[in-house]
């Protein structure tokens, strides 16, 4: 007889630059007055703008900086809601640099850690990429090794990310990035967008900054996840603190594979998804991952809730 595989649990962590609807700072102020806390001593411990943050509900920040403050921001406090409600999850993985968000939940650093963490990535990336214009595309409605052989012909341009089997991000030269994505259109491609953030990510342009990071990582006090961290770059689990600052260094400079990551995840019997921060970037991305589970974002996380037989006195919207 087949051994049964237990249901378990995941809390997945977007990026910045991930689509807001507007609303999640209703949300989470009707659940619990963590996102307020949080960003009280986020203020006291960074140079975060607090009137940008609280303007700027539909998440259309100016600077890449304070865009990735915010979604670490409110991918902590639904974490915390979570954890209050007693939503028990076996692994955590953060798409990108929601990272820090994902070893914030599995407590292997602490939220003013996390803050200190995203500020030296993003001096590290500034200084390597000074004087250079660089590009982030993502391309769908094509298969991974149609747009390897668009970008064949530049030796700059990765694929720095796999969000699904129908979608991928790349990253380079500017100039050859939108070159690129000009031709995928051409090529059939149902979407080629250039992103509005521009440090390539993930890519061997990182490495200065990688070995920079790692400095910066050493004085840092990392603890062993109390969950599971499902790398990004190589999809192992991470159990230990050794593991995670080799995690935190290879996420600056390394290729990334969402899809791979949410397969794994799958395949240890995680039937539940919780995205903990604002939007639906990653259940939307999830529809094209083959598996029997369900992703609950914040507009959704009312009916996780119920589904676990907790109640609270506020109501999300559902949409």
């Amino acid at each position: 007889m087949p051994e049964l595989k237990r249901s378990k649990t995941a809390a997945i962590f977007p990026a910045f630059g991930c689509r807001y609807r507007g609303n999640e700072q209703e949300i989470l102020n009707g659940l619990s007055g963590d996102l307020r806390d949080m960003l009280s001593r986020a203020c006291k411990s960074v140079d975060i703008n607090m009137h940008e943050f609280l303007s700027r509900a539909g998440g259309d920040f100016k600077d890449e900086l304070q865009s990735q403050y915010a979604v670490y921001l409110y991918g902590c406090a639904v974490s915390n809601i979570v954890k209050r409600y007693g939503i028990h999850t076996d692994y955590a993985a953060g798409y990108s640099m929601g990272l820090y968000a994902a070893l914030y939940h599995a407590e292997s650093i602490t939220f003013e850690q996390g803050l200190d963490l995203i500020t030296a990535a993003a001096a590290a990336i500034r200084r390597a990429t000074a004087g250079l214009e660089f590009g982030l595309g993502v391309i769908s409605g094509l298969v991974r090794d149609d747009v390897r052989a668009l970008i064949a012909t530049h030796h700059d341009l990765e694929i720095i990310n796999i969000n699904n089997r129908h979608s991928v991000l790349i990253s380079g030269y500017l100039k050859h990035v939108r070159e690129v994505l000009s031709r995928a259109k051409s090529e059939g491609a149902l979407n080629a967008t250039l992103l509005t953030f521009n440090s390539p990510y993930h890519s061997r342009f990182m490495n200065g900054a990688a070995r920079e990071f790692r400095d910066c990582c050493a004085g840092v006090r990392i603890y062993d996840p109390l969950c599971r961290i499902i790398s990004t770059v190589d999809q192992r689990e991470i159990s230990s603190a050794e593991g995670v600052l080799s995690d935190l260094v290879d996420n600056i400079n390394h290729n990334i594979n969402w899809l791979a990551t949410m397969e794994r995840m799958i395949s240890t019997g995680t039937d539940v998804f919780i995205e903990c921060g604002p939007g639906k970037s990653l259940r939307n991305i999830a529809k094209f991952i083959d598996g029997d589970f369900v992703v609950y974002h914040l507009n959704k996380i009312n009916e996780l809730f119920s589904s676990r037989g907790v109640c609270t006195s506020a109501d999300a919207v559902n949409q």
